[in-house]
């Protein structure tokens, strides 16, 4: 495909695009959803050194750990551990957890019908990072809830504290928390995840 097309659907040249052949559809495709993160951008954009899916999980593993045994409640731990991870916003740690404490234990450590917190507070940081149309970001935050349910059989906090107690809070907030990077990593709402079309054919990014 030659320059002027790529120009003219995407608005620029990626120097990557020189050496490769880029299906027409898909640039197509993907300057679509680039007009609608321009038109809907998320909150706070995301950066983050890392610079591949593996090193961003396990990173946002790492806050998540360097936590534990500091009274965070679980929506609290996920909140905290993927806004440390991407950063780019504004709320201090004391401000994020003001915001999402409440919703450990389902919803005011009732452990009964509410949601489990730690998908609740991996959804909080979703809405503040996703950018994007609201079906997208529905079908993002609907795949961080299958994930959840996937594991665990239920999202419902009662129904896991009831089988387990506390032994799985850990890897529920594992699992929300490293999905909600995954699909921000996917759906290229992640600065350092190289824009679609050309994420195939790109030199690998180098850690900043």
């Amino acid at each position: 495909m030659n320059g002027n097309l790529l120009i003219a659907l995407t608005g620029f040249l990626p120097a990557q695009a020189l050496a490769a052949d880029v299906n027409v559809d898909t640039v197509k495709f993907a300057a679509n959803i680039d007009s609608i993160r321009h038109a809907n951008p998320s909150v706070f954009q995301a950066t983050s050194r890392h610079s591949n899916l593996d090193s961003l999980k396990a990173e946002v593993k790492r806050q998540l750990e360097s936590r534990y045994g500091q009274h965070y409640g679980c929506a609290s731990l996920s909140l905290t551990a993927i806004c440390a991870t991407l950063g780019g916003n504004t709320y201090s740690e004391r401000q994020l957890r003001g915001l999402s404490d409440s919703f450990s234990g389902g919803i005011g450590h009732t452990f009964s019908e509410g949601t489990c917190g730690a998908l609740s507070g991996a959804i909080m940081a979703l809405g503040m990072y996703a950018s994007g149309d609201k079906k997208l970001h529905q079908k993002m935050a609907a795949e961080v809830f299958e994930a959840l349910k996937k594991q665990e059989g239920t999202v419902k906090c009662g129904d896991i504290y009831g089988k387990y107690h506390f032994d799985h809070c850990d890897g529920c907030n594992l699992c929300a928390i490293q999905k909600v990077i995954e699909v921000l990593y996917n759906n290229g709402d992640i600065q350092t995840s190289t824009a679609q079309p050309w994420a195939s054919a790109a030199t690998p990014l180098q850690d900043r």
